[in-house]
């Protein structure tokens, strides 16, 4: 059986470049992010925003910007929230329906950050490295998947889920201009997992920026 997924993502930006690539820009993540695979429970979150950021910086770095540093562990609590009402209502929008912290405005209120401005990215991309691909199911109760040509397509990484996500980011306009806006100066990036989807599963994942 041959299937082709195609991910999902979504930004929003709150209102209050081109550059040449550098090889001093690093996207080195640890060795326990490039190991451990992103489990179904108990998933490190520290760990993910880590990655992520690093692949944030890296982009940055490409386009002549500073660096943004990591947020307030309260602010990656909202986002986390965030990512699993979406993943329990199957929903990728940045309005929810939990009260008090429905838009992205009142989720970074809560984090109690002063701010100018904000935006958020998020996104959907499954367990295994299918997406945007054309793939083969060998077992789909085994999760076992692989490319056209006989390659295994293994379940993602701390490492492998944060380049993609920011990838897919980086090329669509809107999660870019998020990405590379020269006045945020802190991020913070949180997922949850949804078990019963197609495929063995879908990581729901948000990202916010605070300048």
């Amino acid at each position: 059986m041959r299937s082709k997924i195609a991910t999902v993502v979504a930004g929003v930006a709150l209102a209050c470049v081109a550059a040449t690539a550098s090889e001093a820009c690093s996207r080195n993540v640890s060795a326990t992010a490039a190991k451990t695979i992103v489990p179904q429970a108990g998933i490190n979150q520290p760990l993910l925003d880590e990655a992520i950021r690093t692949e944030v910086n890296f982009h940055r770095c490409r386009a002549g910007l500073e660096s943004v540093s990591d947020a307030n562990s309260r602010l990656s609590r909202e986002a986390e929230k965030h990512s699993k009402w979406m993943a329990r209502t199957q929903q990728l929008t940045h309005k929810s329906t939990v009260a008090g912290a429905s838009t992205l405005k009142q989720r970074v209120k809560n984090s109690g950050i002063r701010f100018k401005t904000g935006s958020e990215n998020i996104g959907m991309v499954h367990r295994y490295q299918i997406d945007n691909r054309r793939f083969k199911i060998v077992d789909s109760n085994a999760c076992q998947f692989r490319t056209n040509d006989g390659q295994p397509l293994p379940a993602h990484s701390y490492a492998t889920l944060a380049r993609h996500v920011v990838t897919l980011w980086m090329n669509s306009p809107g999660h870019r201009k998020n990405i590379l806006d020269r006045r945020v100066r802190a991020t913070t990036a949180a997922v949850a997992f949804d078990p019963n989807a197609q495929y063995c599963g879908q990581f729901w994942l948000t990202q916010n920026f605070i300048g």
